[in-house]
């Protein structure tokens, strides 16, 4: 198998997804390929991810959010993967149900809540996936859990499957005319593993395959935040897949397994990458030495990197550092900044 690194930012031409993805618009003078302002891998334009779909405007992970964030120029939609009590893959940010579900106002299902007893979440009483059949999992519906958002939509939107969201993606196009690209997170393998569902990875890849899209240059990424997963994925696809870090301790810890790095994205937290001076940590330089894309996590409008700065100066200052995507809860955003830069509204 050929380097997935020289596979991710040499190979992969133009007519391919995910190239299209790094380089969209492609006939713009300023947005060629090669052509991008800023010191990303290859020059190329960063991709815009909608993260848990257009999150900021409607209920999270449901393919209302996903659709509305390619309306909304996102080039890359995200779905967390959880697994149910019967093995299915089905999409939410948490392994528990209460933050984003109507789950609570079901009476058939008041007996399921209970405290965990995994480390993970410290005695939190809840109700968790792992304990629902798909069957079940229909029955609910998805809410805003962002305090502050819209709520007009809570309770009228189901929990889609992986499946429904890759259908998703195959029947719709960017707004550049692209193919969208699919950018799947494991939550929580190891809790899974501990819960009789060891085999997530052969999972999610089991259903790429199923929808054409686990080959190398498909329009996808893998992530996750835990190391020993992102290894064994890795040896088992030639599709690129992404450490992600929340702070220096997880990037160190991530860096000193053996073998590292065995990744060719990078995800880390927005505020690991310029320190208290404004100036660069070096993190982003470091990536892209080894051929490493990063991809940042989250641009949030309503909860700007920095107290009192519009979250579009913000955004600006991030994407001068050369990332090569970034995560945003308002895709919308995302798209009209990276837009007025690349037509020189700089």
């Amino acid at each position: 198998m050929m380097n997935k690194r020289i596979l991710t930012t040499l190979i992969l031409a133009p007519a391919l997804a995910l190239a299209n993805c790094g380089s969209l618009d492609s006939g713009s003078s300023s947005g060629a390929t090669g052509g991008w302002m800023y010191p990303t891998l290859g020059r190329e334009k960063p991709i815009v991810i909608g993260h848990r779909g257009a999150s900021g405007a409607l209920p999270e992970h449901t393919l209302e959010a996903y659709q509305r964030a390619l309306n909304d120029g996102a080039d890359c939609i995200e779905p967390d993967l959880v697994l149910t009590k019967d093995g299915a893959l089905v999409v939410r940010h948490d392994t528990y149900l209460s933050s984003t579900t109507n789950v609570a106002s079901k009476p058939e299902f008041a007996k399921r809540k209970r405290r965990s007893t995994d480390p993970e979440y410290e005695g939190r009483d809840d109700w968790w996936v792992s304990d629902f059949t798909l069957a079940e999992i229909r029955t609910l519906r998805a809410v805003q859990p962002f305090p502050g958002r819209p709520k007009v939509f809570d309770g009228l939107y189901k929990i889609p499957t992986f499946d429904e969201v890759l259908d998703l993606a195959k029947s719709r196009v960017t707004v550049a005319s692209k193919q969208v690209c699919v950018y799947p997170e494991a939550k929580s393998p190891a809790y899974f593993a501990s819960v009789g569902h060891p085999d997530v990875a052969e999972k999610i890849l089991a259903t790429l395959k199923k929808h054409g899209m686990d080959g190398a240059g498909s329009p996808v990424f893998i992530q996750s935040f835990e190391p020993d997963f992102v290894q064994k994925i890795d040896g088992m696809t030639e599709l690129p897949v992404v450490m992600l870090v929340a702070d220096k301790a997880g990037y160190d810890a991530a860096m000193a397994k053996p073998g590292a790095p065995f990744w060719q994205g990078l995800g880390p937290n927005l505020n690991m990458l310029i320190g208290a001076d404004g100036k660069s940590t070096g993190i982003v330089e470091a990536a892209h030495a080894k051929g490493i894309k990063v991809h940042p996590w989250t641009f949030r409008d309503d909860a700007p990197p920095v107290k009192g700065e519009a979250v579009e100066v913000a955004m600006r200052r991030f994407i001068a550092l050369g990332i090569d995507g970034y995560f945003t809860d308002f895709p919308i955003t995302g798209y009209k900044v990276r837009n007025e830069i690349q037509y020189g509204g700089e």
